[in-house]
């Protein structure tokens, strides 16, 4: 295929204006024009443009690697799509300056090579160009105006007359269409990619996603998170003690219905006092240390799950932080993965003191509370006692997360009357109910429970299903945690735990490590790399081309420079021109082989001539063939069929 001429070259400077690699595709521009100017050329055998391949292949690692560390996860795919001309870009300069109009794409492992057939590098590496174009600047003016112009030029040579003009008009709309459907489909796939990447990150944190504050939750919501596996934090205390650790991330005051409600004073913003510390509640550090990773997920917004009796953060890298009335604290807005160290006493709480709403019963479930505690005796001459006599009560109930269907009365009365069976809301729900029929304070408390210990990552491990719910209770002055789950709850959940969770866990634990390594990463480090891939490049091509021999122009009989049909030095061209002289003409569209079977009856001795039309392409088409001896046999057969039509 015929180009015109400067029309790579123009058409690589597009493509790096869209992609963002201006002065890169200008030098490359000048480097494949500059072809048509040097006329020394390298003869480049079929392992050369093998091992030219393969450091094509590099390259496009190379790249890939790259886009991975440059961008965030959502755009790798685009940025790489963008980068694609680039990996083309050794071979199609191997066939520019080689003495072979066609290159042999093909792959080395050991002893075994793999090629394809020679091919002309050019129309792949344009349609690469506008790929690359397509997916990165779609939605300018420029992109719309480059498209058409370079896919005009490029057809316009075909224009004769009036009809050629039509067929160029037709097929060039019909190119800029598909060029334009190529594009806006790049985007779709790369939105479509990216949603449902988001999708993910929603299922892992459902939790923070449609609530990132978490002012309510509904009963279930907890049991259903424990259905997933997915590991949502990771828990590393300075010293092996306290576990199992509740990790507490709201509480809630207020119950209507079966939803849960925070009802406090209106928060209020903390600010740093050092860099990034943050003196969350109290006053200075506590006795114990544990560092925390969690990813926060959409906008890195969320309530932050923390130890009793945290007190202040280190090392905690986000814009702002609220405390709500009820003391959960809120980030307003920080990383995807937010690490950072919490320092805690267990001994210290950090919860406002008691208020009328920490004794609301719903007039719903009034009739039924008192009841259970009239009946089982619940309520103590004092408050320790109440607590001692609801626990033990609760020790005859059973721990499930297959919930029977509902009677028809209230969940409560189903669960405290009729199935005596449940996960930890019902548990903490009821529990709290009853406390505060007794005239004891109590508050409905959400979060996670720490246990689980992975040795691949050093580190306790909370998973989805680590959720809990259970109850901050106001007994003898002071806040304390009352959990009256059954304890087997933990094994009980984990029996339902995939087959597919340890390579799950390998995945979450790689994500960890590639994010922490982003973070790591600067500016240097990518220039480097691009660097390392130019040296490289550069390397492996001087080494290839050094050993080559070189041919000057005087000694190229190609004329693909002159503007004339590439390999008219080929002795089978004396018998198109003596055809085309008795009137047996072939059209530019038409391939040898049809020509000869569409004038078969005017040619004479056809099978000499498809003979002649295989040593020609031999000649013209296989870089590892000797020349020479096929362009003397084929000169015997020319002149004698010359001779015999004269």
């Amino acid at each position: 295929m015929r180009f015109p001429p400067f029309f790579i070259g123009a058409a690589t400077i597009f493509w790096g204006f869209c992609a963002g690699w201006e002065y890169f595709s200008i030098v490359a521009a000048l480097v494949f024009e500059s072809s048509m100017i040097v006329k020394t050329r390298f003869d480049l055998k079929s392992a050369d443009f093998i091992r030219i391949s393969d450091l094509s292949s590099i390259v496009m690692l190379i790249l890939l690697l790259y886009s991975y560390l440059e961008n965030e996860p959502r755009m790798i795919f685009l940025y790489f799509i963008t980068t694609t001309p680039i990996v083309f870009m050794p071979l199609l300069f191997a066939q520019l300056y080689s003495t072979s109009d066609k290159v042999v794409i093909g792959t080395k492992f050991g002893k075994n090579i793999h090629a394809h057939a020679p091919v002309d590098i050019r129309p792949l590496y344009l349609l690469m160009v506008f790929f690359a174009t397509a997916g990165s600047d779609v939605r300018t003016v420029w992109f719309f105006a480059g498209t058409f112009i370079l896919v005009s030029i490029l057809f316009s040579e075909s224009i004769r007359d009036f009809r050629s003009f039509l067929r160029y008009f037709m097929f060039s709309a019909v190119s800029i269409a598909i060029t334009l459907s190529i594009a806006f489909s790049i985007v779709l796939a790369h939105k479509a990619i990216r949603e449902k990447m988001m999708e993910m990150y929603r299922n892992w944190y459902n939790q923070q996603s449609s609530d990132p504050f978490k002012t309510s939750t509904a009963m279930g919501e907890t049991g259903h998170l424990k259905l997933s596996g997915n590991i949502v934090m990771r828990v590393m205390p300075e010293k092996m003690e306290g576990i199992p650790l509740y990790l507490k991330s709201s509480h809630y005051n207020i119950l209507t219905g079966n939803v849960w409600h925070s009802r406090s004073k209106d928060s209020m913003p903390v600010f740093p006092d050092g860099e990034m510390e943050w003196q969350l509640f109290g006053e200075g550090e506590g006795k114990r240390k544990a560092s925390l990773s969690v990813w926060m997920g959409k906008n890195g917004k969320g309530v932050l799950s923390l130890p009793t009796g945290s007190k202040r953060a280190l090392k905690m890298d986000v814009a702002g932080i609220e405390r709500t009335g009820l003391g959960s604290i809120l980030v307003e807005e920080g990383p995807d993965l937010l690490e950072f160290v919490m320092t805690y006493d267990p001994q210290f709480r950090h919860e406002p003191m008691p208020e009328e709403k920490d004794l609301m019963i719903p007039d719903s479930e009034k009739e039924v509370i008192a009841k259970v505690m009239s009946d089982n005796l619940l309520k103590g001459e004092t408050n320790f006692q109440t607590l001692e006599n609801i626990e033990r009560y609760f020790m005859n109930f059973s721990y499930t997360l297959q919930l029977e269907p509902s009677s028809g009365r209230s969940v409560l009365d189903d669960f405290l009357n009729r199935t005596r069976s449940g996960h930890c809301e019902y548990f903490a729900t009821a529990t709290t109910l009853m406390l505060r029929s007794a005239g004891i304070a109590a508050r409905y408390s959400t979060g996670y429970s720490v246990e689980e210990y992975s040795t691949l990552e050093r580190s306790f491990i909370v998973r989805a299903r680590d959720a809990h719910a259970w109850v901050t209770a106001f007994v003898g002055g002071k806040w304390i945690t009352v959990d009256t789950t059954p304890s087997q709850w933990r094994s009980l959940d984990r029996e339902s735990k995939s087959f597919i969770e340890p390579v799950r866990d390998l995945l979450s634990w790689l994500r960890l490590q590639y994010e922490n390594f982003r973070r790591q990463k600067n500016v240097e480090f990518n220039r480097a790399l691009i660097v390392i891939a130019t040296v490289l490049t550069l390397f492996m091509m001087i080494k290839i081309y050094i050993r080559r021999k070189r041919v000057s122009g005087t000694e190229l009989k190609s004329d693909r420079f002159s503007g004339k049909v590439d390999g008219l030095d080929s002795p089978f061209y004396q018998v198109l021109i003596k055809c085309s002289s008795e009137g047996i003409t072939k059209n530019d569209n038409e391939t040898l082989r049809k020509w000869v079977i569409k004038n078969s009856e005017k040619l004479k001795d056809s099978k000499d001539i498809m003979k002649m039309i295989h040593l020609h392409e031999q000649l013209r088409f296989d870089p590892a063939s000797p020349k020479n001896d096929i362009r003397n046999e084929l000169q015997k057969y020319c002149d004698k069929w010359i001779a015999g039509e004269s």
